[in-house]
């Protein structure tokens, strides 16, 4: 077994072995002399040393340009592959930064011996003392590195697209990246969810670069609760937490900045705890013309509400045509509490490719003739996801549903969450999916038998159920027996991923998964929550004696396995991997093709 020493030891490592040497040969050196002689030897030809002079800039502007945007995008995406190695060199190059400082974390004393332990306090308290430096967006870091790079930077209006307001008000720093963007396609977001905490609102940050006029732009001060509405304060007065960040006025302001560019929007993401802030954002789309290149539409309503009876509040009850009824390149809708004129919405609602509908009121939700047409309207239509929504109950008389299927051959992806059972059954009768790949389930309350068993039933016209050609399948919560579980796993002859969470009564499912060797031939990534190690240990066990092995696993880092467990389970599975679980909502119903690999396991990070 090889030893592998992590990189900034065997790098410590090194230096002092030569600076042994160095001293060795040359008695009369000291030891500052010999590090500075041995660094410059190493540093010689280190990628990660700048060379003398400015190489970057003989490139042409447009690639330039292209290396700024790929920085932005990258820092808008999150990509932190590289920090864990970024940091290991910045250590390195510390090492070299200061020789003193240098060669006594090395271990050699002030006269060029090895010391076996420091004899001196750290006294030096001015690192513990270090300002907080704001980190500024990539497209602003870069254009304060040189007036050629501020000048090319300022001439590519892709750097300036996103627009999220965090700066708060008056919102200078926008208005200018607005004026930057040149007519270029706009993506927007709107927070206007209440912080969580006291000390949760936006730090002041320097804008420096926001144009004139607008030094020391940053946050400013929360308004009064009077500025977030009546019905704030009347059901918020003896809250702890602040109002939100926004207030009503401020959304006011945004809207004032960005609704003149409508024609340039690309996407559109509002999410707001209190339902006047959406009042205030429809009522500003209805006036809205066209929407021509918008392509994402996400509005998300958070107010927690145990009555999805009768929309809440009554005197915001509108439904809203909005754009004019004009977006013709809208491909991802999701409208989270937010609902439309859904008939006279079908002008836009149509050619999409990704639908979400979710904590809809009974009264609000379309009926089942428009949502009829609002998936014919789709004929392309990927993904459908249905939590806690979907076309209005049938009522005698008033809202029969068909009894013809309702067909979506194009689905490929269907997400089906917290309906009651009796609703989500009816609902299976009548549609049909013939060409679903991957399927996840999460209901939470009461006995769910009856839908369990409807999925092991034939489509609507069609002669095998929705189970057979699943490829993956996520179970969040599905209470039901388990002979209905057995008849479940008996047609997933073709499964390759199953992600489960068995934090409840779950765990049924994947101790019948495991009683048959038989179940699931093609299956060979699993995910879990809520088993243990030597649970997991045991079923790849028994996969791989059955002769159908399991060849990824992914387990909830809060899961308990220990030392052993987890090294036998690295030696016997091509991928072991850990990741945290998340309370959230959306992360828990989504499942989607971008979240697999190339192999069809599921991606998690």
């Amino acid at each position: 077994m090889v030893l592998k020493i992590p990189h900034e030891e065997r790098f410590k490592k090194d230096i002092t072995e030569n600076v042994a040497a160095v001293l060795n040969f040359n008695p009369g050196m000291n030891a500052e002399r010999a590090l500075h002689e041995v660094t410059k030897e190493m540093l010689a030809n280190n990628p990660y040393v700048p060379p003398k002079g400015c190489p970057v800039n003989d490139l042409p502007n447009e690639l330039l340009a292209y290396i700024f945007l790929v920085g932005t995008r990258m820092e808008e995406e999150g990509d932190t592959d590289d920090e864990e190695d970024e940091d290991e060199y910045a250590q390195e190059l510390d090492l070299i930064s200061d020789p003193k400082a240098s060669l006594k974390i090395l271990g050699f004393g002030p006269n060029g011996d090895e010391s076996d332990e420091d004899t001196e306090d750290n006294d030096d308290e001015d690192d513990d003392e270090d300002e907080f430096d704001p980190v500024l967006p990539f497209q602003v870091l870069v254009s304060h590195v040189c007036r050629h790079w501020r000048e090319i930077a300022l001439e590519s209006p892709a750097l300036w697209t996103i627009l999220n307001f965090s700066e708060g008000a008056p919102f200078e720093k926008s208005r200018v990246w607005l004026e930057r963007s040149k007519g270029l396609p706009l993506d927007i977001l709107i927070d206007c969810t209440i912080p969580e905490g006291s000390d949760d609102h936006p730090d002041p940050i320097d804008f420096d670069d926001a144009g004139p006029g607008a030094e020391g732009i940053g946050s400013q001060p929360p308004r009064p609760a009077g500025s977030h509405g009546q019905r704030y304060d009347e059901e918020h007065k003896d809250c702890e937490h602040p109002p939100p960040f926004f207030s009503l006025e401020d959304l006011s302001t945004i809207l004032d900045l960005i609704t003149p560019h409508v024609a340039h929007w690309r996407s559109l993401e509002v999410t707001a705890s209190l339902y006047e802030y959406m009042h205030i954002l429809l009522t500003r789309l209805a006036h809205c013309p066209a929407a021509p290149l918008l392509q994402v539409l996400e509005l998300h309503h958070y107010e927690e509400t145990e009555d999805y009876d009768t929309f809440q509040p009554t005197a915001l009850n509108t439904a809203f045509l909005i754009f004019n009824g004009i977006a013709p390149n809208l491909s991802e809708v999701s409208l989270w509490g937010v609902h439309l004129d859904w008939e006279r919405s079908l002008s836009f609602l149509s050619g999409l490719r990704d639908l979400e509908l979710a904590y809809h009121a009974r009264d609000v939700r379309p009926s089942f003739a428009t949502f009829s047409k609002l998936l014919a309207a789709s004929p392309n239509l990927r993904t459908l996801t249905l939590c806690l929504s979907g076309p209005a109950d049938h009522i005698d008389g008033e809202n029969e549903w068909t009894i013809e299927p309702l067909e979506v051959p194009s689905l490929k992806d269907l997400v089906l969450c917290y309906h009651d059972c009796k609703y989500i059954t009816a609902l299976m009768d009548v549609l049909s999916t013939p060409n679903i790949h991957s399927l996840a389930l999460d209901f939470d309350e009461g006995d769910y038998t009856e839908f369990a068993l409807r999925l092991t039933e034939p489509i609507r016209g069609k002669s095998k159920s929705i189970l057979s050609g699943l490829e993956h399948l996520k179970i969040a919560g599905l209470p039901c027996n388990e002979r209905t579980v057995d008849t479940i796993f008996e047609q997933l002859a073709g499964l390759h991923t199953l992600n489960l969470n068995c934090s409840g009564d779950e765990e049924i499912i994947f101790d019948r998964l495991m009683k048959s060797k038989s179940y699931c031939p093609n299956l060979h990534t699993i995910t879990t929550t809520g088993i243990q190690g030597s649970k997991m240990r045991q079923f790849v066990e028994i996969r791989r004696a059955a002769g159908f092995p399991v060849k990824k696993v992914f387990m909830s880092e809060e899961d308990q396995i220990d030392e052993k467990e987890e090294k036998w389970l690295r030696a016997n599975l091509d991928s072991l991997e850990f990741f945290e679980p998340s309370d959230s909502e959306e992360e828990l119903i989504e499942i989607d093709e971008d979240d697999l690999d190339e192999d069809g396991g599921m991606d998690i990070d």
